[in-house]
């Protein structure tokens, strides 16, 4: 068993003690309680502890959880470190250590390792999605002034290595689509492809081959990159009436309608970024392209946007975006106002691979890259309901880190107000879910 004493926990993970631990402890116990029956319901549902005698799904959960919010560079940097936090290794019932400084567990890093593989990630996906109906249940921001109704769909590539990754048809990585609601900073959707899959197929399969949820999406707006654009997929939006705004391909044959006035700008000024410089009704498209769809009565709005003062100093310079959308009802400074809101998902996807760390997946099998990809989500959202409760505007590296501290120094008596009593959690037990009180 690996020993690792209480220095291996990094220093700059420690954040100072205070009211602030104390109530993230106080919200981490009853988010505990209530992630502890979710996952024993999903298991029971995904049969994630069939043949298992010893190591089961929440007790999985429990060593994953950990290692999400620790940051660390390696899972068996989290394994060892895992068995000093005495109040988690009690409610994963992985045995209790016989001194501080014993980190030793009942099940095995091998053991652990192989699970992620073993053990269906379906498990891990079904309490996400539970996950995500709190978070859209908590609401929007007042002071948030990203409609509600607004979707960015993009995707992000993970690179996993061309040995180990043999059941990779191209052995380059993975594809991870997401459909994003940047007012809720939620991810709605996640579609996981191979990198033959372009992203054009990728919202095929995602959206448009999903009657029931391409019904759901009926009256919101997509925001679309230039790697979704399709006429022909354009056209099926519209026919379900999901509206989309999307940049235009240079190589894109137009005809204009008409050209509508465009106002000028009332005032000048440093923070005034967008100057719309054409507003026009378009048709896109030819009729002699077959692979193609023509789109008449297309909305066209060509705008100059200066950078934000820091991209200034940096030495960027404006941008000319040429923007078509089905939406009329809008202005032409807000359909760029919201095609300026797609760069939401690349901070996401920034979050999730600097400081949640996704590109250190759990294995390199197709089971551990999706449950590696669960994580970083449940991650995520616990952080934002943790967010929520703390009445922060912004997710943060440091509420964090402050997470992290607070699982790694959880206590048996903190264990105990989540544990039903005189019955200890015992998981070998097969104990039906606990209601909360």
């Amino acid at each position: 068993m690996a020993r690792v004493s209480e220095s291996s926990i990094p220093q700059s993970q420690t954040p100072e003690q205070g009211g602030t631990n104390h109530y993230v402890r106080r919200c981490l116990t009853a988010m505990l309680r209530n992630l502890r029956a979710d996952v024993e319901r999903a298991a029971t549902i995904c049969d994630a502890d069939r043949y298992r005698k010893s190591f089961f799904a929440f007790s999985h959960f429990c060593l994953l959880l950990f290692h999400g919010f620790s940051g660390n560079q390696s899972l068996r940097q989290s394994y060892g470190v895992f068995g000093l936090s005495s109040g988690l290794v009690e409610l994963s019932g992985l045995g209790t250590p016989k001194t501080p400084q014993d980190s030793s567990l009942s099940v095995s890093f091998s053991q652990f390792a192989d699970s992620n593989t073993t053990r269906s990630a379906d498990f891990l996906g079904l309490v996400v999605s539970s996950l995500m109906k709190q978070v859209f249940q908590q609401g929007l921001d007042r002071s948030n002034r990203i409609p509600s109704s607004l979707r960015v769909l993009d995707s992000t590539h993970l690179k996993l290595s061309m040995k180990l990754a043999s059941w990779l048809p191209d052995r380059s990585g993975v594809r991870v689509q997401c459909q994003y609601a940047p007012a809720f900073d939620l991810p709605e959707r996640i579609c996981v492809t191979d990198t033959r899959t372009n992203d054009c197929q990728g919202i095929d399969q995602a959206i448009l081959k999903q009657p029931l949820r391409l019904a759901r999406l009926r009256g919101q707006t997509f925001v679309i990159d230039l790697g979704y654009y399709s006429h022909r997929r354009f056209q099926r939006l519209m026919g379900a009436k999901v509206h989309f705004v999307s940049r235009l391909r240079t190589q894109v044959c137009i005809h204009i309608e008409e050209d509508i006035p465009v106002q000028a700008p009332l005032f000048s000024s440093e923070e005034y970024r967008i100057q719309i410089v054409h507003d026009q009704r378009v048709t896109l498209g030819s009729p002699n392209n077959r692979a193609s769809a023509v789109l008449h009565g297309m909305r066209l709005v060509t705008a100059v946007v200066a950078p934000n003062l820091k991209a200034k100093q940096q030495g960027a310079q404006p941008i000319t975006y040429q923007l078509t959308t089905d939406r009329w009802d809008l202005s032409a400074k807000e359909v760029v106002e919201i095609y300026l809101h797609r760069w939401k998902i690349e901070l996401f996807f920034r979050w999730l691979k600097s400081h949640i760390r996704l590109s250190r997946l759990l294995g390199y099998s197709s089971n551990a890259v999706h449950l590696s990809i669960w994580l970083a989500l449940l991650v995520h959202l616990l952080t934002l309901l943790m967010m929520h409760k703390m009445n922060q505007s912004r997710r943060s590296p440091k509420l964090l880190r402050t997470i992290h501290y607070v699982l790694a120094h959880l206590s048996a008596e903190d264990i105990w107000e989540i544990l039903p009593l005189p019955v200890q959690l015992s998981l070998g037990m097969n104990l039906p879910p606990q209601v909360p009180t």
